[in-house]
């Protein structure tokens, strides 16, 4: 709850030289955070894609969690995620970056 109300008061107040950026973010797992931002309202600049990046560190921070180590990957083992290490021979069970809908998510994750 601490991560979700700390990305939506970011969100609250998020903006790109001055406009507000319509965004919605979550936290998947404590393992992995998703930000969503519609650019047919604003663009996200660079500086604002800076301040979401701090937060997303200072976050992972708290979790004791790197996410922006790209060997760490998401996996589904029994009822549960954890974060491992990738590895070649598993990248048939990591859900890839390419996905275009929340849907596809939810059918490879099993939900």
């Amino acid at each position: 709850a601490q991560v979700e109300n700390a990305l939506q008061d970011f969100l609250a107040t998020w903006s790109s030289h001055g406009t507000p950026l319509k965004a919605s973010a979550f936290c998947f797992e404590q393992a992995a955070i998703v930000v969503a931002a519609d650019e047919l309202v604003a663009k996200a600049s660079g500086c604002s894609i800076d301040k979401i990046t701090h937060l997303v560190q200072a976050l992972g921070q708290q979790l004791n969690v790197d996410f922006f180590d790209r060997f760490n990957v998401l996996q589904k083992q029994t009822d549960e995620w954890n974060i491992v290490r990738f590895h070649p021979e598993f990248h048939a069970q990591c859900i890839s970056a390419s996905m275009v809908s929340l849907e596809e998510f939810n059918k490879k994750a099993g939900n």
